[in-house]
């Protein structure tokens, strides 16, 4: 039997051990949720998914959305490609660090958890369709996609990383396999149905992502859906770097960017992994989209958008081989007073136009070529995104000439009673100016030439790509500078000019030379004003200063 003593020293006892406990309990408690301060200050909140630079997948949320998206890793290494232009073929070699690569198209889903909205003119919407329809600067600019993503996410990237969109050396190398390649000519197989939504199978329309086979490092849709998007600037291979270093970039003085893998209205040409393309930065159609890349951080050019037209109509060009896109700008008509200047005159003309398109940019070569089958010799520049030039009047009005095969190739495009032709000096002047947006400028968007031609001080006494100055106030390119254009006017001296011109005025009835407006890639600065009654050209004649713009009325 039990002591009172003993009874009493027990519970002395055993109260000292439940202390002991509560206090280790304590310790242990206090320690955990230390710990777990820790995790939370030095991991969750900096990197909440823990992605560590180096794992082979890494995952991402945006603020605000409960879908994940990821990247996958691309070791990378020394490369030696086949870059691939229409006939032409290059190899450029170089040497590529790791780096992050989105498994799919960025999605309309993804798009609208950043940016708010979706672009509209897309074949499809849905959440898993790729998005498209987006220009280079709805991604990249302050502001734009990326800018956002990396913002949303900053939170969740690998110290010293970010977005961005790939280079075309990393696009290639990704798609080609990396260091698995094995050599396929599409990515992923040697069967283009296996892997790639295209004209053959597509029916005119993107499709879902990742619903074809992957490549060898379970990229999707590296081959077909939609065009992609690149950080690199456009070049001919006669001026492109072949022996490119570390991470390679194209820089060059013009606003066309490298597009990669063809789009679901791509014929089997132009689907092949080396083949490379381009697009304005301005420009934005329902087959082009983009893939995201994980890199280490880099400053991002500073970019400011051009002014975007109020309305476009974008026709095919088509001849059965090839098509390009003719963008025709909307000019909202008016009452106008102009002036029109040449050396030591003036006046001041008034009159009213009727509503017109013009098109954004001079006539390529590469339309020329299109509708006409051949490109014209003498130029300074003949490659495809160069402005035409070397051709005389009849070439382009005459029956059988330009206008009239364009008129025939575009007809079921054409709304009604409407017709491609050339400017009259009223139209090519109104719309120069502004027309009812104008600010006043001297020259067409500017009072600073250099931001808006190409003229003798910065031309090297050629043409250069059309639209690689910043437009005027309409979104129109180079209507000072780079290449002279055509009219539809006979010449008159200022003084012949009739001062009130009514409506539609369409110039004299008759005469030996036509107008020519703009000046070129070699004409002094007061010859590129808006208002300088052009130069004298001969309607059979032809140079390589004069090329021409056409409008839809």
């Amino acid at each position: 039997m039990c002591s009172t003593r003993n009874y009493h020293n027990f519970i002395r006892y055993a109260l000292k051990k439940i202390d002991m406990i509560r206090f280790k309990t304590a310790l242990i408690l206090a320690a955990t949720l230390i710990c777990g301060a820790g995790l939370l200050i030095g991991c969750k909140k900096d990197n909440p998914n823990n992605n560590q630079w180096g794992a082979e997948t890494l995952a991402f949320k945006v603020k605000n959305s409960s879908d994940e998206f990821i990247l996958k890793k691309v070791k990378g290494g020394d490369y030696s490609m086949e870059y691939m232009y229409e006939d032409q073929v290059t190899t450029v070699t170089g040497t590529l660090s790791d780096f992050y690569i989105c498994p799919v198209e960025v999605t309309n889903k993804l798009w609208d958890a950043v940016m708010g909205w979706r672009p509209e003119g897309q074949t499809n919407n849905g959440d898993s369709y790729p998005v498209s329809n987006v220009n280079y600067y709805d991604i990249v600019k302050e502001g734009g996609f990326i800018d956002k993503l990396n913002t949303m996410c900053a939170d969740q990237l690998p110290s010293g990383k970010r977005f961005a969109l790939p280079t075309e050396a990393q696009w290639e190398y990704a798609a080609r396999g990396g260091q698995k390649s094995k050599g396929y000519t599409y990515a992923g197989s040697n069967l283009l149905d296996d892997v790639a939504w295209y004209a053959g199978n597509a029916d005119g329309t993107t499709h879902p992502v990742g619903l074809k086979q992957p490549n060898e490092l379970g990229l999707y849709d590296m081959t077909g859906n939609v065009w992609e998007w690149t950080r690199d600037h456009f070049v001919y291979f006669d001026k492109l770097t072949l022996n490119q270093g570390l991470n390679y970039v194209c820089n060059a003085d013009n606003n066309y960017r490298v597009n990669r893998g063809g789009s679901f209205g791509t014929r089997e040409t132009g689907l092949e992994t080396a083949y490379h393309t381009w697009l304005g930065m301005h420009q934005s159609y329902k087959n082009r989209g983009l893939r995201l890349v994980l890199v280490d951080a880099f400053n991002e050019e500073r970019l400011v958008e051009p002014t975007r037209p109020d309305n476009v109509i974008s026709f095919s060009v088509n001849n059965g081989t090839v098509g390009y896109y003719l963008s025709m700008v909307e000019v909202k008509g008016g009452d106008y007073e102009l002036v029109y200047e040449r050396v030591g005159e003036q006046k001041t003309v008034r009159g009213t136009l009727s509503d017109f398109y013009i098109c954004q940019t001079e006539t390529m070569n590469y339309i020329w070529e299109t509708v006409m089958g051949t490109t014209p010799e003498g130029q300074t520049e003949s490659e495809g995104l160069y402005p035409v030039t070397m051709v005389n009047y009849e070439d382009i009005t005459g029956t059988g000439g330009f206008l009239d095969k364009l008129n025939t190739m575009c007809a079921d495009q054409l709304p009604a009673g409407m017709h491609f032709a050339l400017a009259t000096e009223a139209e090519w002047h109104y719309a120069a100016h502004g027309g009812r947006k104008s600010q006043g400028y001297i020259y067409a968007g500017s009072n600073t030439i250099s931001d808006v031609a190409w003229y003798s001080d910065n031309a090297e006494q050629a043409s250069h790509f059309v639209a690689s100055k910043q437009p005027n106030e309409l979104g129109l390119y180079d209507l000072s500078g780079n290449v002279w254009e055509y009219c539809n006017d006979w010449y008159a001296e200022i003084a012949d000019i009739p001062a009130e011109q009514g409506t539609d005025y369409a110039g004299p009835d008759s005469g030996e030379v036509i107008v020519g407006c703009g000046g070129c890639y070699d004409s002094e600065p007061y010859t590129c004003t808006y208002s300088y009654h052009g130069r004298e050209i001969e309607h059979n004649g032809r140079n390589a200063t004069v090329g021409f713009r056409i409008v839809l009325r």
